[in-house]
């Protein structure tokens, strides 16, 4: 689920058409709801309240600002640091 996490947003971040924060947090949502498909069915809620906790604890305004400046390697901490945080809330 981090790496999933961390792929969208890059993805998200690295895009050549341009998306306001708003935007990127429903596709960051829309994709927790894809991802669930592939998850078995005794781990679909815990998996959708890690990764909707994701998504609320991700700043988007630093996803875009890092866009511009290129600094991926600050937002790939920032997912990580967030997927830990959510997997112990959840957990």
């Amino acid at each position: 689920m981090k790496k999933a996490i961390i792929i969208l947003l890059i993805m998200v971040a690295s895009t050549g058409f341009s998306m306001d924060a708003e935007q990127m947090k429903e596709a960051a949502l829309k994709a927790c709801e894809t991802q669930l498909e592939s998850v078995p069915e005794n781990m679909r809620e815990q998996s959708k309240k890690v990764c909707t906790c994701n998504v609320k604890k991700t700043d988007y305004e630093a996803v875009l600002a890092a866009q511009e400046t290129g600094n991926m390697e600050e937002i790939q901490a920032d997912a990580i640091k967030n997927a830990q945080e959510c997997a112990e809330e959840v957990m």
